[in-house]
């Protein structure tokens, strides 16, 4: 039991896991949803909650990130349809790799989230 503890203790990591940042996950989550929007363009199905574009009667409504991050001036952007949806998850791609300030908000915010997770679950741990 000494041995798995010691084990354990000497394995321990507070850093990134997995070796990336979080703007390399953000971008990673991007490639995400242009893939997603070419499934929904083949006829698959998605919950529309992990998805970063919704159908509405003119078309789709894009927000970049799940908490919609403002980018060129707007948090919500108008595709006709779904390869206008892909256009504009790669223009914001290119947009926020030449936006240093922008990059510092999708960094802070995830910071942010991991704290207020790590907090619920300590707040579970106690129970």
């Amino acid at each position: 039991m000494a041995n798995a503890l010691e084990l354990l203790k000497s394995a321990a990591t507070a850093g990134v896991v997995g070796g990336q940042s979080p703007l390399e996950i953000f971008y990673s989550k991007l490639d995400q949803q242009v893939k997603l929007a070419g499934e929904v363009k083949d006829g698959k199905t998605h919950k529309t909650r992990s998805l970063w574009f919704r159908k509405d009667r003119d078309g789709y409504v894009v927000r970049i990130g799940r908490n919609a991050f403002e980018v060129a001036g707007s948090k919500l952007f108008r595709a006709a349809d779904l390869d206008a949806v892909v256009a504009i998850l790669t223009a914001a791609k290119e947009a926020i790799a030449a936006d240093d300030k922008l990059q510092a908000v999708i960094a802070k915010h995830s910071a942010e989230r991991s704290a207020r997770l790590k907090a619920g679950r300590a707040k579970k741990a106690k129970k």
